[in-house]
């Protein structure tokens, strides 16, 4: 199967390449003229992407072509990093020093000069060779030119509607079921069933958020969760979200009175938004647990599921959710394009086209309205003539509302912004995403472009952001106080979106090409990994072993938040192309010294770790990072390492302990756009 994303990959990479302003490459001698081959080969090759991307689809020759390309782009891309990294120690070691001339520099080393003359010339031959190969295929030489990002309209891009669209009456049906239930029943199921993309998620937070359920229900609870789990795993995610606390006890007798207690005799509603699999047998264990748990009547549990037969599990009146009609769709399409709700003439002509596109899918609705948002005449004709409507029953309506997804993210402006989409599905589904997080791991990985890299990331963030949620492939957007996007969610349909992009890339167990290691990737099948030095992002939430550590050689991003760390190897020191290190939420005790090797980091997360009493001393050193979090509750003595303002590149800084001394002054940090003082 054609890989959808390999063509971004491929082109984000040579952009690197032809870009090099490392000025101590340019300079080292033996390596100017392996340079301008580089140069040469990269620069024709990137004329044959266009022609490649649309040919692997029906020739196998040409997506194993693909796939050669890809793997020398990333060789490359190791070895300038490999540079990078020995040009910043030099820069760390004459800081340390003050005695330039005592430490040479090590492009001067003959050794080193012949390991990057020799690895760049390795490099050109295997470019020389596709590009070869890519004259046998017959590949096209096409200067495409790039879409254009078009301007940003903030206040357009965040559209959120008071009242959902067309479900009035559907809203007043349930709630009425909920608010006048008989008097005798204890707990009632209501499942709301259709299929993906009808707006059964977004018709239950209406419910969940209604003035007259939030005063009848004094204790909510909304749960995502797929597939049923046992009773005793259930309850403990009810009494998390009820607590906000992370349940600690294992019996499930005191969950059962943990549960109890903080229900008390107050009327609750449970919301278990998208579930796929219900056994019949845990269905009724549970549901007499919590009857028993709670005896006050008229509790209530709203499903969401695009099951029938799930539905048909859970309860015995089941609340059929209906496709929309032609009029509600336009006018979310309306809402979503058109500021003042006045459309141009030359439009109008078009409304039929786009209301059988949209087959009765409020989802699909908002996408295309995002994706039609900002162009003209002459793209909107191009787009839904290029794209008949699907009609028929719901297999064939979700066929289309997948169709037009892909459709939005075909058109994304550029292959960086398209890198960033597919990275979402190392989440699952329902997870609330850091808006500051995503743009770091972003970075890291080296999706944003060279030029952009130079930029102050905020200005980075806020474009990015905007244009997935202008193509409305975002969505659940929270604000703070000045009105800046924190966090957001992703549609589930969206989100298989986003797995298909990044399945061949993305661990398990049927690709052969991994570079990602998911939260949803199996742990207990991490040893199948052929090629671990190829895997350039772990989220891992066990124990790491340093044989483990050491494999993954090429690691851009290392999460070990919430796992069961409590020290960390020495040998991270080695991992010389992390870029993204995050031990958050762990029992970890103390930070290795060797972590401030790690030139090329530049977001270290160390956040809520209890048994941490201090950071290492020579963080200083660490001169490429951007973002420190280090959440403080606990730590009311820890000393702030010292010279943190030689971190010229530094915007985040989440503690600062003040101090009259030299290396711990507030006038040092000039250059911070986030600090915490203490």
């Amino acid at each position: 199967m054609a890989d959808p994303v390999i063509g971004a990959t491929v082109q984000i990479v040579l952009e690197k390449l032809l870009s090099l302003t490392i000025e101590e490459v340019r300079s080292l001698r033996n390596c100017k003229k392996n340079l301008r081959m580089l140069t040469k080969y990269v620069s024709i090759i990137q004329a044959f992407i266009h022609d490649a991307e649309r040919r692997q689809v029906n020739d196998k020759a040409v997506e194993e072509w693909l796939k050669m390309l890809e793997r020398v782009a990333e060789d490359a891309k190791n070895v300038f990093d490999e540079f990078r990294y020995e040009s910043l120690k030099a820069q760390v070691m004459n800081n340390r020093t003050k005695l330039m001339e005592k430490v040479n520099n090590f492009c001067s080393h003959t050794a080193f000069k012949y390991k990057m003359s020799r690895k760049i010339k390795s490099i050109n031959e295997d470019l020389r060779d596709i590009n070869q190969l890519a004259n046998n295929l017959g590949l096209q030489s096409l200067m495409v030119p790039s879409r254009q990002m078009l301007p940003i309209q903030e206040t357009d891009s965040i559209v959120v509607a008071s009242d959902v669209i067309g479900r009035d009456k559907d809203a007043a049906e349930i709630k009425e079921k909920i608010l006048n239930m008989r008097k005798e029943v204890v707990l009632c199921t209501i499942p709301i069933v259709g299929m993906g993309g009808l707006g059964k998620t977004t018709l239950a937070k209406r419910i969940f958020n209604d003035q007259h359920i939030k005063q009848q229900f004094k204790k909510r609870v909304w749960l995502c969760l797929p597939e049923m789990v046992e009773t005793k795993s259930f309850l403990e995610l009810i009494l998390k979200s009820l607590t906000e606390r992370k349940v600690e006890v294992q019996s499930r007798d005191i969950i059962v009175k943990t549960l109890q207690d903080a229900l008390g005799e107050k009327k609750y509603l449970l919301v278990l938004d998208d579930l796929w699999r219900v056994d019949s047998t845990s269905w009724h264990e549970f549901m007499d647990t919590l009857r028993g748990i709670n005896a006050s009547r008229g509790n209530c549990i709203l499903v969401t599921t695009r099951i029938k037969q799930v539905a048909s599990t859970v309860a015995v009146d089941l609340h059929m959710l209906g496709k929309l009609t032609d009029y509600h769709c336009w006018s979310i399409f309306k809402q979503r394009v058109f500021v003042d709700g006045e459309v141009p003439e030359e439009i109008l002509s078009m409304e039929n086209k786009i209301v059988e596109m949209c087959q009765g899918l409020p989802l699909a609705a908002i996408v295309l309205g995002g994706l039609l948002f900002n162009k003209d005449k002459h793209d909107w004709q191009a787009i839904l003539d290029g794209n008949p409507q699907v009609a028929g029953e719901d297999d064939l309506r979700e066929n289309s509302i997948k169709k037009i997804l892909k459709l939005s993210y075909d058109y994304l402006p550029s292959p960086h912004l398209k890198k960033c989409f597919g990275y979402f599905a190392m989440f699952p589904k329902d997870f609330e995403f850091e808006k500051d997080q995503l743009i770091q791991l972003w970075m890291a990985e080296g999706f944003l472009s060279p030029c952009q890299e130079t930029t102050v990331m905020e200005d980075v963030r806020s474009k990015f952001f905007q244009l997935l949620l202008q193509y409305s492939l975002l969505q659940d957007v929270k604000l703070d106080e000045l009105n800046n996007i924190t966090h957001c969610k992703m549609h589930d349909l969206v989100h298989d979106l986003a797995g298909d992009i990044l399945k061949s890339k993305l661990f398990d167990q049927k690709s052969a090409g991994w570079r990602y290691f998911g939260w949803d990737s199996p742990t207990d099948q991490i040893d199948k990994i052929n090629e671990p030095g190829r895997l350039s992002t772990l989220f891992w939430k066990r124990n790491i072993s340093e044989d483990m550590l050491l494999s993954f050689q090429f690691l851009r991003v290392l999460n070990l938040s919430r796992s069961g760390i409590e020290e960390l190897s020495a040998s991270i020191g080695k991992l010389i192309y992390l870029r993204y290190l995050d031990v958050s939420y762990t029992k970890i005790k103390a930070l290795p010294n060797s972590i401030c090797k790690l030139y090329n980091l530049q977001t270290f997360r160390v956040n809520d770790c209890y048994f941490l009493r201090e950071l290492p001393e020579e963080m200083a050193n660490m001169i490429s990072l951007r973002h420190i979090y280090c959440n403080h509750r606990y730590r009311s003595n820890m000393q702030t390492p010292l010279n943190m303002g030689q971190l010229t590149s530094l915007q985040t800084l989440r503690f600062f302990y003040v101090g009259s001394e030299k290396g711990r002054r507030i006038e040092e940090l000039g250059r911070l756009k986030t600090l915490e003082v203490n």
